[in-house]
């Protein structure tokens, strides 16, 4: 019976032996399972969609050609060929076209912010024709881990010169961009804005027609967070 005992207590005492050394060191499968959840954590906040707030801004640089597409005249406008036409071509070459972009988010999807671009080209006559936008701009952003689709519309005025007769228009310019997300401060992507120009009645000088404007432009772009 004393023999029974003592087995008894040596498989008691091992037992406590066991539970204590497992408490203290939790098995090795345990352990891995949470190293792979840490993992999985941290891969998931790695791979998880930028979030913005108050405050964060963005600079973006584009640059591109702007394509000249048609002119609606407000009357008919008589034609080299003797016909009557309010649309009309615009007789003008592809332009050069760049813009600079500052925008800030009010919440995680919307921004408002300004632009400044310029444009330069030739019409059928070799004379100059510069454009200078200068617009305020609203957005709304769809984000991705990788990728941001900004759609904005702008609206503004835009300084034109030809020769030597200068006008002022209204813009307006719905665009959207496709950007890559290259690291968290940097993305790169193209940019696509249609432009309508209106030039009102007293920009355009008595007895000439008021044309409304159409375009399109196709730029690459950069754009800075911060």
């Amino acid at each position: 019976m004393s023999n029974l005992y003592r087995r008894f207590g040596r498989g008691a005492a091992l037992a406590w032996w066991l539970l204590g050394m497992t408490w203290l060191h939790p098995p090795a499968v345990f352990s891995q399972e949470l190293q792979a959840d840490a993992e999985d954590a941290e891969q998931e906040a790695a791979v998880s969609a930028p979030r913005y707030d108050l405050g964060d801004n963005t600079l973006s640089i584009r640059l591109g050609v702007g394509i000249p597409l048609f002119l609606l005249a407000t009357e008919p406008v008589e034609t080299a060929q003797g016909e009557t036409q309010t649309a009309l071509a615009p007789n003008l070459t592809l332009m050069g076209s760049g813009a600079v972009n500052w925008n800030t988010y009010l919440n995680p999807w919307f921004t408002i912010g300004l632009e400044v671009a310029g444009a330069l080209g030739r019409d059928i006559n070799d004379a100059l024709l510069y454009q200078v936008p200068i617009l305020v701009r609203g957005g709304y952003v769809i984000s991705t881990p990788q990728l941001e689709f900004p759609l904005m519309l702008g609206l503004g005025a835009v300084v034109m010169r030809l020769v030597d007769k200068t006008s002022v228009a209204f813009a307006l310019q719905p665009g959207a961009s496709f950007l890559w997300r290259a690291t968290p401060d940097w993305s790169f992507g193209v940019t696509a804005e249609y432009w309508f120009t209106w030039e009102p009645p007293w920009a355009g000088g008595e007895g000439n027609p008021h044309l409304f404007g159409n375009a399109l432009t196709a730029t690459a772009t950069a754009v800075y967070h911060f």
